[in-house]
């Protein structure tokens, strides 16, 4: 009886020969487009069970070596096109000469598993034991050398760029220069695409390996690789070779340095995934011990803050008369420098009806200025009427401002609307001349008299009206008429020190508005907001942080930051538009950034980051010196 393993697949014959081919005629069909009609069989001859080729295309292979004949042995493994044989029989189906020696094979063979067997477990308790993945990986090297007799190895490893060398040693443990140049990378390739081993004994003969430029320049021969694959997918693969020597691999070694690639595949999983529990643990105990340092700085700060309580409310009164500070802005933020100062300025002339003029850029806060100067003022009890000047044609906006409205029902107009309150004018630049002049003569007469305004009025402007009134397009009586006091707001960008409060208010805000539960916001968040200069001022920030909470999964972390927000530039492209460079522009920026935000993380330390990214520390150099890049 006969068994025929194909690819694993087992198939039982009662009697030889067989026949095996494409063809549906033969006893063995295989679908396998690389095979001829009647590709070979097998056969019963005085010698022994042989594998005959039938003038096939492709070849019929023994062992790696291309042969039309071949007396088989026990362990023997048939490759025809990509379809791996194995053949075994009982003793009743050889010739008596071919059992004798099919008994010794199979004594042999036995023997060489037995110490083969034994050589294995000895150096997988030795890697087994590595924990440091550059030391494991030239042990892994070494052991195979060792297991196969082979003359060199090399292992590299998958990375997003392709195969990457990690390790290329002789058998006498020394380290190989330019290993780049003395492999065949089409048979590695072959061995991680397909998952089995590549064993040739003949490279520069082997069909398999006809289109493959390196194998011909190399002079490659006697040649086995496995893949080091785990249930995630391939690690990579360990190249062994005989140098120039060909037929020097032996059955035995297949299945053996099989089983240690499989082995050596998970120990290095294992060491990869310790390396990383280490890192997280670190990064967990230094997170402790800066959580316990601001634990104990903040304990320090309550104490101080109790003891200083009492102190600070029996001074209050006396505080804000020394502050000027007598009013409440509490819808204000104001704890930069620079927003105090305008703060001071507004007690100053709260109080008063005396004309504001409020000058900043879109986004800083010029309505809430005027509705704060409004609320804390004598005429807090009258209506604030907001007029956005530039929204109004110029058709209208005399209609609009001072009586008979846009429909022309009579109405008071948003001047008379104003009366006894405050009257907010933003863009105030955009009031038309013959406007301008009304205006000013309303203004101008006594409050209270007929046809006169009893009311405050706050101006805003992004730009300064002195440039209007140079260029003829402003009155200059107006121009003063309304700026008894002029309030410059800061940019965002000049009081950083507002951000993170500007933050929380605007969060608290949402979340109020949304009900939902306040998430939790990871510190390089607020890192990155102060790092970028806000052209939009605090109304970009406020959309951001809209932004953000309706992306959040219960924790707000810097991904989800916009991409000028991440980056620090406003005029960053996000990633999916491709810049003028095209896709390797693209994916080379992708790369700097990868590379800068993992050697932030591990603050500077190479041998983390180059684990993080699956390179090596001479690959990190490489792209480091590449990019100009050195640690952050």
């Amino acid at each position: 009886m006969i068994r025929i393993l194909c690819n694993g697949v087992e198939h039982v014959f009662p009697a030889l020969p067989i026949t095996i081919g494409r063809d549906q005629d033969n006893d063995l069909h295989i679908e396998d487009v690389n095979l001829s009609r009647q590709h070979c069989r097998i056969l019963r001859t005085k010698d022994g069970i042989v594998v005959e080729d039938l003038s096939s295309s492709n070849g019929t292979f023994v062992n790696g070596a291309r042969t039309p004949r071949h007396v088989l042995s026990v362990g023997d493994t048939i490759l025809i096109g990509v379809t791996t044989i194995a053949v075994e029989w009982d003793e009743a189906t050889a010739p008596p000469q071919a059992k004798r020696r099919h008994d010794q094979a199979e004594a042999q063979a036995l023997a060489d598993e037995n110490r083969g067997l034994r050589r294995l477990l000895a150096v997988t308790r030795m890697i087994a034991s590595e924990e440091s993945e550059e030391r494991l990986l030239q042990r892994i090297v070494d052991s195979s050398i060792e297991l196969t007799g082979a003359t060199s190895g090399y292992l590299f490893l998958m990375t997003l760029h392709g195969l990457d060398f990690r390790v290329a040693r002789n058998a006498r443990g020394q380290d190989l220069e330019h290993p780049e140049d003395k492999i065949s990378r089409s048979i590695a390739r072959q061995a991680i695409e397909s998952g089995r081993p590549v064993v040739t004994e003949d490279a520069g003969g082997d069909t398999r390996f006809s289109g493959g430029q390196s194998v011909a320049l190399l002079g490659l021969h006697s040649v086995l690789c496995v893949p080091l694959k785990v249930p995630d997918g391939p690690l990579g693969a360990l190249y062994l070779e005989h140098g120039k020597i060909t037929a020097q691999f032996r059955a035995v070694d297949i299945p053996l340095i099989s089983a240690f690639g499989d082995f050596a595949a998970i120990a290095l999983s294992t060491a990869r995934n310790l390396a990383a529990l280490k890192a997280r643990e670190e990064q967990l105990r230094q997170s402790r011990a800066r959580i316990g340092r601001l634990n104990a700085r903040l304990k320090q700060l309550l104490r101080r803050q109790v003891q200083e309580l009492e102190g600070m409310r029996a001074d209050l009164a006396l505080s804000r008369h020394e502050l000027g500070m007598r009013y409440d802005y509490s819808a204000i933020i104001a704890e930069s420098p620079a927003m105090r100062k305008v703060m001071a300025l507004l007690d100053r002339v709260v109080e008063s009806d005396m004309p504001v003029l409020v000058v900043g850029e879109s986004g800083t806060g010029k309505e809430l200025t005027a509705r704060a100067l409004h609320h804390n003022g004598p005429r807090r009890q009258g209506r604030f009427v907001a007029v956005a000047c530039a929204s109004i044609p110029e058709e209208l906006f005399e209609k609009e401002l001072f009586g008979g409205g846009a429909a022309g029902d009579g109405g008071p107009g948003l001047l008379g609307q104003a009366e006894g309150g405050t009257l907010f004018l933003d863009d105030v630049r955009a009031i038309p001349l013959q406007v301008q002049r009304r205006l000013l003569e309303v203004l101008g007469r006594p409050a209270g008299g007929e046809h006169g305004a009893s009311l405050r009025t706050v101006a805003a402007s992004e730009q300064p009206v002195e440039d209007a009134v140079k260029a003829g397009a402003f009155l200059p009586e107006l121009h003063a008429r309304l700026a008894g006091v002029t309030c410059r707001l800061p940019a965002l960008r000049e009081r950083k020190e507002d951000i993170p409060a500007l933050f929380d208010q605007f969060l608290d805000t949402f979340c109020a508005e949304q009900e939902v539960e306040r998430p939790q916001v990871h510190a390089q968040v607020i890192d990155r907001l102060q790092a970028y200069p806000w052209p939009g001022n605090v109304r970009e920030l406020r959309h951001e942080v809209q932004r953000l909470l309706t992306l959040q999964r219960g924790s707000i972390t810097p991904d989800l930051l916009s991409h000028a927000v991440f980056s620090g530039d406003p005029a960053a492209a996000p990633p999916t538009v491709l810049p003028a460079g095209g896709l390797k522009e693209l994916v080379e920026n992708l790369e700097r950034r990868l590379l800068v935000d993992t050697l932030r993380r591990v603050e500077g330390n190479k041998t983390r980051a180059a684990a993080m990214l699956g390179l090596s520390r001479l690959g990190l150099r490489k792209k480091l010196d590449r990019y100009g890049l050195e640690s952050p």
